[in-house]
């Protein structure tokens, strides 16, 4: 009885250790997620390595690793071992809802917006303040072989003829057969090509609207947008947006029904700047109600394709059944920014979109047209949208992490679901400005986050990008930028 008793104490007592061996081994390595030793998208060493490293047993790592995966820190990969597990959410506190009261106001921005735009430019600027994708990240070697591929007499048509103002017949065609998660309807006929997203978003506003006439807007919002608006002379009546959510239903019926409104510009996939995907029921509720009070959408869909989950999300444009919504969207964030290729699908829109186009630019490049339709038709651009999704995340993953360690406390960070921002909510003493003007002194490059409201409620707000590859020189930009936050807010 005894020696059954103390043979009893004894295994318990080992398995006790071999539970704490474990634990502590799992705590250690997300430790070290946490300070960057590993990376996102990074192989952990394995199970074997670790057991030789730490002298602890194959089962005890290997639990540890189990334990891991429990956490959602790492994943494994089927013959291939366990790997950093991209995580964004729970990192930091999201920012608060910033409430004001829902009126019209005329934009004033664009003063600010040029010297801003010089310091995203700058090349020897570390660039964590536009919405731009690392060059090593696109298909620069396909697109420059497609070139030289091009016969004599074509590239001398290329260069020597307009194109049709609607845009090449084939990459629209090309453009169509990838509509499905927009719109069940859209034929080659409904795409208008343009110069980016801004032009075709720039073109349908025009096509909605008039000078003094108000545009539904989230707030924040991409800075641009409000930048087309203040330059056609209307008003921007932006309503309070949740992080995560995006815009408030009841809020936007209520704003709808106190003020006479022309047409809304909204950002429901991956938003920029805050990286949200509006539900799918929130999407055909807003668009109801807007259907039913024949008030046009304009759809800025750019981030569409660069989704962090297992699928892309629908289009607005999904539920319209009237032709109110216009979608719009580019390849510059996935294939090209130097190209200049947006498109829109104007719905009911089309020949007023179709005229301002040709009254603005007549035409889009042709070289470009063409070098994008040859890469859709090459069946490439799927699996380097698979890629590229992957580093995006694992990019947006080590920065967030990075703030994390290198901001001071209090610090409230979104958590996107795909796109190329984190939208960072500093204390209330810090103002998104100096921290600009400070970090622009030691080369680094943000967006205050007043430049995405008509308001001054984001004044101790700023946006980063995701877009470049993680590196020891983006590391330590983040944290000078932690350093200037931290003396700001005293």
């Amino acid at each position: 009885m005894h020696n059954r008793l103390g043979g009893g104490m004894a295994a318990d007592t080992a398995a006790g250790e071999v539970h704490f061996r474990y634990l502590k081994l799992a705590e250690e390595i997300e430790q070290k997620v946490n300070m960057g030793v590993y990376l996102a998208g990074e192989k952990l060493p394995s199970i074997r390595k670790l057991h030789a490293q730490t002298g602890l047993s194959i089962t005890t790592v290997y639990q540890a690793f189990i334990e891991l995966e429990k956490r959602g820190i790492v994943e494994a990969r089927q013959k291939s071992g366990y790997y950093v597990k991209p995580l964004l959410h729970q990192i930091l506190p999201t920012p608060k809802i910033k409430r004001h009261r829902a009126v019209p106001k005329k934009v004033t921005i664009n003063n600010l917006a040029s010297s801003i735009v010089e310091s995203m430019g700058d090349p020897g600027m570390l660039r964590l303040g536009g919405t731009v994708v690392d060059p090593d990240l696109l298909p620069h070697k396909q697109l420059m072989a497609a070139v030289k591929s091009i016969p004599a007499a074509r590239f001398k048509d290329l260069l020597t003829l307009y194109e049709n103002p609607m845009g090449s017949l084939v990459l629209r065609r090309q453009i169509a057969k990838r509509t499905l998660p927009i719109s069940h309807r859209a034929a080659a006929d409904d795409i208008v090509i343009t110069n980016g997203c801004i032009e075709a978003v720039s073109l349908c506003l025009q096509a909605i609207a008039g000078p003094g006439e108000t545009i539904v807007v989230e707030s924040p919002t991409y800075p641009w947008i409000l930048q087309v608006i203040e330059d056609l002379g209307m008003f921007a009546l932006e309503l309070c947006t949740d992080p995560e959510t995006g815009l408030d239903l009841a809020a936007f019926k209520k704003a709808v029904d106190r003020n006479r409104v022309s047409g809304c510009i909204l950002i429901p996939n991956f938003h920029n700047p805050l990286g949200f995907e509006m539900p799918v029921e929130r999407k055909q509720a807003v668009v109801a109600f807007c259907n039913d009070r024949d008030i046009p959408i304009i759809e800025d869909d750019i981030h569409g394709d660069l989704y962090f989950g297992r699928r892309r999300p629908v289009a607005m444009q999904s539920f319209d059944k009237k032709g109110l919504v216009l979608y719009c969207s580019s390849f510059s964030k996935t294939l090209s920014p130097g190209l200049r290729i947006g498109w829109a699908i104007p719905g009911a829109f089309r020949d007023q979109v179709k005229r301002l186009k040709l009254n603005s630019s007549i035409a889009t490049t042709s070289m470009g047209q063409y070098l994008v339709a040859d890469f859709l038709k090459s069946g490439s651009y799927d699996r380097h949208l698979r890629t590229l999704r992957s580093a995006l995340k694992n990019q947006a993953c080590n920065t967030a992490l990075a703030v994390a360690r290198y901001f001071p406390q209090g610090t409230c960070l979104t958590a996107p679901r795909g796109g190329l921002t984190l939208w960072l909510e500093l204390d209330a003493a810090v103002d998104g400005m100096q921290v600009f003007h400070e970090a622009r002194k030691r080369k680094i490059a943000i967006l205050p986050g007043i430049m995405c409201s008509t308001t001054r409620k984001y004044k101790n707000f700023i946006r980063i990008s995701c877009g470049f590859r993680w590196s020891k020189k983006i590391e330590k930009g983040i944290a000078v930028l932690g350093e200037i936050v931290t003396k700001l807010k005293g």
